[in-house]
């Protein structure tokens, strides 16, 4: 199998990769218990190369994320390094400038439920004794730029493009109660959602680089499972073009 990088794509539901597995080739199938790995050829016919793509949607939540990105890294980083891991997938903005089809990409990532005091500071984590993780910067900064660009040549359905700091924490914010608590305690925090930190602390921990790219699904208020349920069905038309974006444009070293 001869291909030029190692990419993993991976979300917590099959509608936010979309058709990925239809534009691969070379599939195999890898299955650990209810979770499914796939990994195959994506031809980049634009640059006449092919990415080895390694693909899965982990279900919601932390550890469901966790484990999908400790299976990918296991199964594949001493066959085939693995250059990139992109995680992506919907949010709820707590930034009232945010709109339904905004995209975000955090430059940190905070797990927002996380608390082991008195012992560590709230939302330390105590294996890497920090609060906030953070792409590279240069990993960050290419892929803001091209979706950046992209978004208003190619596909046009995107709102406007935010980065900033995104919250993780095993819980589904649908009221302006709950939403209101998270602002006040950490009002840097743009956007929420259920993987994306955790997702990030396994990856940081196992030196592999990694980047979170959010799309707003609702406003994490009253009407979030209405606004989520009906943006998904659309969203999942185009999320592929979103991630084939991303790989036309990988030149990273």
């Amino acid at each position: 199998m001869k291909f030029d990088k190692h990419l993993v794509i991976l979300s917590a539901m099959p509608e936010e990769i979309g058709s990925i597995l239809e534009n691969l080739s070379e599939i195999k199938k890898f299955e650990f218990g209810d979770l499914i790995i796939y990994r195959g050829l994506w031809e980049d016919t634009k640059n006449n190369r092919k990415i080895l793509i390694s693909t899965a949607w982990s279900g919601w939540g932390k550890v469901c994320a966790s484990r999908a990105a400790t299976r990918i890294i296991s199964l594949s980083q001493h066959i085939f390094p693995i250059n990139l891991l992109i995680f992506t997938g919907v949010a709820g903005a707590l930034n009232e400038e945010l709109n339904q089809w905004d995209l975000v990409l955090p430059t940190e990532v905070i797990q927002y439920d996380l608390d082991a005091t008195p012992i560590f500071e709230k939302f330390v984590i105590p294996s890497l004794k920090k609060k906030f993780l953070a792409p590279i910067p240069r990993i960050h900064s290419w892929a803001f730029k091209t979706l950046k660009k992209g978004i208003k040549k190619d596909l046009k359905k995107f709102g406007n493009i935010f980065d900033g700091v995104i919250g993780t924490a095993d819980k589904f914010i649908s009221s302006k109660e709950d939403r209101n608590k998270i602002r006040k305690e950490l009002p840097s925090i743009q956007a929420i959602e259920m993987e994306g930190a955790a997702v990030a602390q396994v990856l940081e921990q196992e030196r592999v680089p990694w980047i979170i790219v959010r799309v707003i699904s609702d406003e994490a208020d009253n009407n979030a499972e209405q606004n989520f349920n009906t943006f998904l069905k659309e969203y999942s038309k185009i999320s592929w073009e979103l991630v084939k974006l991303l790989l036309i444009n990988y030149d990273l070293d």
